[in-house]
């Protein structure tokens, strides 16, 4: 029996004094991920991280680039001893540019430089109009939104602004909404905590802040990731390029939706789930929120990260079920696993452009077919073949001729496949007929 995994990268309120430290001094591969964010961003990040003071270190500039590359470089860490890749990722609030990066939709470098940007949006807002963000537990977010419904009424700045669990609910605002908000929420028995130094993400003071924004994401070179990633946004994966270019500007001033991501990957079948980053904020949240069902880590917990790095063994299991690996290892066997995995993701994600009703139903009956042969591989009972992957290339080309993708989008995600596995048809063929046998495996 195999499981599915799913990576979660944690945002602003997950940064702490010292961070970094110990695995920066016991891995090469964590020492050269934040040297080489220190010279991106031309600053002493790591020194911050791991031996600055706490109000440094809280300060936006400081806080959004200390998180990012303290989550990129336990990603590297974990890849490193395990070389298995997530069948999704999710990021909140600034972890969603966190899975960004490890995804491979834009490099470490373009990936820190635009947190940089966000940083400092943030702080004029902060300096022309003040706000702050709060955190709501313990409470119905129904109830958060009614009471910030009335403040709305009375002309106040205020609003949810992350829904993350059942009983959890993060408030953006001006600063005397929140103070009153605070004591209404406190008063009726649940729990508050202000977060200093947070600027008033995820709500209408932030909008003015999106063109910018927009502006900003089309100086990088993007590409779709290596699996799907879900929007803060919709709660859905990115089916494009050009989704992430539209909802990633959204998302400053758009309520964070992580309760929605997290029923979805749970409705996809996710049990692993791993967070990937400092600290354990979203492994709290969820273990809060499930009853034991799922199984849930935090890699910067050393207890969890032992039990992380035993799943780079090829006989080694936990919890009684073997982890999905998309990835395997570097065999031919385990690259031609791959692109046929990498042939259904991408099917999925890519964005349907037909409006037309039953549109896609051909391309439709030859996924079915491909994720039954997968299943079948997987289970052990059949061989993958090069016919297999014929049909796949087939049915990936087919959903793009039903979708009407567009070719530059097709060359995009083709490349990626041929990129991480060494196989896949000739771009040449890739803008007309869906037959795979036109390029060369």
């Amino acid at each position: 029996m195999t499981v599915k995994l799913a990576m979660l990268f944690p945002g602003s309120g997950s940064q702490y004094k010292g961070m970094m430290r110990s695995l920066y001094e016991a891995s090469p591969s964590v020492r050269t991920t934040l040297d080489e964010a220190d010279r991106i961003l031309g600053m002493d990040l790591s020194r911050i991280m791991m031996n600055g003071s706490t109000v440094k270190l809280n300060r936006i500039s400081s806080m959004l680039p200390a998180i990012c590359a303290a989550s990129v470089a336990h990603f590297r860490l974990y890849m490193e001893q395990t070389g298995i890749e997530p069948a999704y990722m999710a990021g909140h609030s600034l972890g969603e540019y966190s899975a960004l990066i490890c995804s491979g939709a834009l490099s470490l470098e373009d990936g820190l430089k635009l947190v940089q940007f966000r940083a400092q949006l943030a702080e004029e807002i902060m300096e022309t109009t003040g706000g702050g963000m709060s955190i709501m537990d313990q409470v119905n977010p129904d109830r958060v939104q009614t009471l910030c419904e009335q403040l709305i009424s009375q002309g106040r700045e205020i609003g949810i602004a992350c829904l993350n669990s059942s009983t959890q609910a993060a408030v953006s605002g001006m600063d005397d909404a929140l103070k009153e908000l605070e004591l209404q929420i406190t008063d009726e028995g649940g729990k508050v905590t202000h977060l200093i130094g947070s600027a008033p993400y995820h709500c209408e003071l932030m909008k003015p802040q999106a063109e910018k924004m927009a502006n900003e994401l089309h100086k990088y070179r993007w590409q779709m990731p290596s699996c799907p990633i879900l929007s803060n946004v919709t709660g859905r994966p990115y089916q494009s390029v050009e989704e992430i270019l539209h909802y990633l500007p959204q998302q400053l001033f758009r309520p964070v939706l992580w309760h929605k991501s997290f029923r979805y990957l749970v409705d996809q079948g996710v049990e692993v789930f791993l967070e990937i980053g400092p600290q354990n904020v979203l492994k709290t949240m969820l273990l809060e929120e499930t009853s034991g069902s799922l199984q849930i880590y935090a890699h910067d917990e050393k207890a969890d990260r032992m039990k992380i790095t035993a799943w780079g063994s090829k006989n080694t299991t936990f919890g009684g079920v073997e982890l999905q690996s998309p990835q395997g290892g570097n065999s031919e066997e385990d690259h031609r696993l791959k692109a046929l995995t990498m042939c259904l993701t991408h099917a999925v994600t890519t964005r349907n452009h037909d409006p037309r009703p039953g549109a896609g139903s051909r391309s439709l009956r030859m996924y079915e077919q491909v994720k039954q042969i997968k299943q079948e591989i997987e289970a052990g009972r059949l061989m993958l073949t090069e016919q297999h992957l014929d049909e796949a290339f087939a049915m990936l080309l087919a959903v793009f001729e039903d979708k009407q993708t567009p070719v530059e989008e097709r060359k995009l995600r083709i490349e990626q496949i041929r990129n991480r596995t060494g196989i896949g048809p000739s771009l040449q063929g890739v803008g007309g007929s869906p037959d795979y046998r036109e390029g060369q495996v």
